[in-house]
């Protein structure tokens, strides 16, 4: 019984041991398998909000942007929503951003201020009126930009710099398609009535549809090749300084809803709603050539990327993950237009190059 007993206490040590690494395992194995579907549910968590912004959101905005005064007031209200939101996403080593509370007020209320303005230098039939060969209305705007930019040059703020190009530039031509009609240009008699409303919805729906599939395609192709336990797509590094959760397979993804909106939906929408466009409208959107419009559509579906891309960069260096609050599951005002800043500002010069070519 001497000899044996130590024996039986390593044993019976073992056992314990043994029983202690299973309840180890079996812990840790619960564990990843419940932070796996706390992950997976993280993801999705957000779709009830958005849909529900989306459903609520689409028929007021598509009943609004019917009046040119509401279209008006709309996209007035969003510049002002997204410039003064701009402002709150100042990097966080400028000296702004360590200014104090009242001074932070004032500077933003400021630039919110002349940004609105430059964007309302335009008038309806300045086309006709040129100088050289850009409208007066053009050329007054001009003016005021660089005189507004070599002031804040000054003044050192290089953060409203941007802003004039990422903010108020394009949010002027968001109002001048509603002010004129036609992406800039007055329209005629019964001959492209509905250009303003038909480029804008065309627009936002190219946008959103891009926006949607780059987000429903990145996520699923991250979930699915997790599972495979397949890499994903190598993302460029500059792409991924900005914004390490875009993927390779959300652009394609991205690419292809843009694409699909311009070739498939905007046609039916336009036939469906029957709304009286121009010639210009009708060869950019419904009868060029196939390869036009998967051009025309990828162009756009790429600077909606682009676009989104720059507000991501602007938020990363504020340290900021959204510019707002505004939208429930959608972030802030500016989160909603930063894919179409760059679109529509396009859209415009082409618009208008397509219309003086025809004519």
């Amino acid at each position: 019984n001497i000899s044996t007993m130590p024996v039986a206490a390593r044993k019976k040590e073992q056992n314990v041991e043994s029983a202690s690494m299973m309840k180890g395992t079996a812990a840790a194995i619960q564990t990843t398998r419940s932070s796996n579907v706390t992950a997976k549910s993280s993801v999705w968590s957000d779709l009830p909000r958005r849909l529900a912004t989306i459903c609520i959101g689409v028929p007021i905005i598509w009943n609004m942007l019917q009046q040119p005064t509401l279209a008006y007031i709309f996209f007035m209200g969003a510049h002002v929503l997204s410039a003064w939101e701009f402002t709150l996403l100042e990097p966080m080593w400028s000296h702004q951003h360590q200014s104090g509370t009242s001074i932070q007020y004032w500077s933003r209320l400021c630039f919110c201020l002349v940004s609105v303005a430059l964007a309302s230098i335009h008038f309806p039939g300045s086309i006709h009126n040129n100088i050289g060969s850009l409208p007066i209305s053009d050329s007054l705007f001009l003016c005021a930009l660089v005189l507004t930019s070599g002031i804040w040059v000054m003044m050192e703020r290089h953060h409203w710099l941007v802003g004039l190009l990422v903010v108020t530039i394009p949010f002027r031509s968001w109002v001048m398609l509603q002010q004129l009609g036609g992406a800039g240009l007055p329209t005629k008699g019964n001959d492209g009535d509905n250009d303003a409303f038909g480029s804008t919805i065309s627009i936002l729906l190219v946008v959103w549809n891009t926006d949607t599939g780059a987000l429903v395609v990145g996520r699923l192709a991250t979930s699915i090749l997790a599972k495979m336990e397949q890499p994903r797509w190598a993302v460029p590094t500059w792409i991924e300084k900005i914004s390490p959760k875009k993927s390779m397979e959300g652009f394609l993804g991205g690419v292809l809803g843009g694409v699909w909106m311009t070739v498939q939906w905007v046609p039916w929408i336009v036939h469906w709603a029957s709304l009286d466009v121009s010639p210009t409208f009708q060869k950019l959107w419904l009868t060029s050539p196939m390869w036009h419009r998967l051009g025309f559509g990828f162009t756009l579906s790429l600077l909606a990327i682009l676009g989104d891309l720059v507000e991501s960069s602007i938020k990363r260096q504020s340290k900021s993950k959204d510019s707002g609050s505004m939208l429930p599951g959608h972030g802030g005002i500016l989160d909603r237009f930063d894919s179409s800043l760059l679109v529509v500002v396009f859209y415009q010069v082409l618009f208008q190059w397509t219309k003086a070519a025809s004519d």
